[in-house]
């Protein structure tokens, strides 16, 4: 079904972190990957397992070749305090109309949707 796959050490690597979610993107960033000689782990997944990675890893999911929809759930984290920035792409304009309705540029990150579930 496609499973999640990561570029190791991807997490450190500055190019493609302002383009917009396409083929031409996806086919960008692994190029420069390969450059930079970042290995792809693709190891499957055991039933119920879950991934836990830091955001600024590159993923992706390969194509799911069955005739059943993959299902997929996730949480994303962010730092408590953290401030909306100006979106780079239609793509983070989507997310923040969806995810972040209300919140305008330079204002904390402070939604419905966004609530603070632990605070030091």
């Amino acid at each position: 079904m496609g499973p999640l796959a990561f570029s190791v050490g991807s997490h450190r690597f500055e190019c493609g972190r302002d383009l917009g979610i396409s083929d031409e993107s996806e086919q960008k960033i692994a190029e420069a990957l390969e450059a930079e000689k970042l290995p792809m782990d693709e190891g499957p997944f055991d039933l119920g397992e879950v991934s836990f990675h830091y955001g600024w890893t590159f993923h992706r999911a390969g194509p799911n070749t069955t005739d059943r929809p993959r299902a997929v759930m996730t949480v994303i984290y962010i730092e408590d305090g953290m401030r909306l920035a100006e979106p780079s792409n239609k793509n983070q304009i989507g997310d923040w109309n969806t995810w972040m309705a209300g919140t305008k540029v330079g204002e904390e990150i402070a939604t419905e949707l966004n609530p603070v579930i632990y605070r030091a």
